[in-house]
């Protein structure tokens, strides 16, 4: 049999292709394992902890105000993060300074800035209370999603926004069993626009930035944010008891987990899914507050926050305009 210098082409370049085709199949294979081992039941324990840690974290701190001022707080909360994140920056091999640092800069004050006040919001009204009206950021999100990203909301996301401020009204609306509205009711509303504002810049600088060094801005912000009013404070700077000193560590053991775990629970899920499942907070925070910090517990509040909550939840299914264009 006499080969032609096609012929022999011919085999060698089958030969070539089904050496490619069988690359392909290993590669398709090994992504069918690792997203089959990312669905396991035990990936769901990154989903489950995460709004568990993100909890503990909002007690922890409401508890710690009674031994801590708010800028004690936020720095035990803020400087364990940065004195361990470069080294799992360097472990891993990233950049930790980043691209666009001004705003990333911009985006750590804002996220630090959003917990102070929501640890001064803690200090001033019930924790449950707090909780329902940070978690207005998802209407927030909405609306000023337009103006920071340049995506729209959908026009069914107006329904849940308009959803979400009724239940706020119903809440805060004066009545005869009502406390009066103070700071601490301002507090929580304006560290829900921070968050919400927080949120959109992490979308726009997530694609080029990593998850740590944004988790680095926060915790440099939040340290200088809270080490000058520590300093100038009538208060002792260092905690003088060991209750104090327990809520300093909770806070900043709390911070990191609950961090280390939304991570990998983003890296295993998609973020809708993760989203939905880290309003589990608020139940969990509220709950806490009225069984055991006898909190008070009216319809006024368990209504206006089911519909915050409920909402908050719409918003998050709702598909984005990238997706559903």
């Amino acid at each position: 049999m006499t080969l032609t210098y096609s012929g022999i082409f011919e085999i060698a370049f089958n030969k070539h292709q089904s050496y490619y085709y069988g690359k392909y199949q290993e590669i398709i294979n090994r992504e069918f394992l690792l997203t089959a081992f990312r669905s396991t039941p035990g990936a769901m324990i990154w989903v489950i902890l995460a709004p568990l840690f993100y909890a503990a974290l909002s007690v922890s701190a409401k508890l710690a105000g009674e031994h801590l001022s708010v800028w004690q707080v936020g720095l035990g909360r803020f400087v364990f993060g940065l004195l361990v994140v470069p080294f799992f920056v360097k472990a891993l091999g990233l950049s930790l300074w980043g691209k666009q640092r001004f705003l990333l800069a911009v985006r750590g004050l804002c996220g630090s800035v959003a917990f102070l006040l929501l640890v001064a919001a803690f200090q001033r009204i019930p924790l449950s209370l707090a909780m329902v009206l940070f978690y207005l950021y998802p209407a927030f999100t909405a609306v000023l999603s337009p103006r920071v990203t340049g995506e729209p909301a959908a026009k069914a996301a107006w329904l849940f926004i308009c959803g979400a401020f009724i239940g706020t009204s119903l809440i805060l609306w004066p009545h005869e069993a009502s406390a009066a509205l103070n700071l601490g009711h301002l507090f929580a509303v304006t560290a829900s626009v921070l968050c919400a504002f927080t949120l959109l810049l992490v979308r726009r600088l997530g694609r080029q930035n990593n998850i740590y060094t944004l988790f680095f801005y926060l915790c440099l912000s939040g340290t200088l944010a809270s080490l000058g009013p520590l300093l100038i404070q009538d208060l002792p700077v260092l905690p003088g008891s060991s209750a104090a000193w327990s809520g300093v560590a909770a806070v900043a053991l709390f911070s990191i987990a609950a961090q280390l775990t939304i991570n990998q629970a983003l890296i295993r899920f998609p973020a809708t899914i993760v989203s939905v499942m880290m309003t589990a907070e608020v139940p969990l925070v509220a709950c806490f507050g009225v069984l055991y910090l006898d909190e008070p517990l009216g319809w006024r509040l368990v209504v206006g926050a089911s519909l915050i909550f409920s909402c908050g939840v719409g918003l998050s299914l709702l598909p984005s305009p990238s997706s559903s264009d």
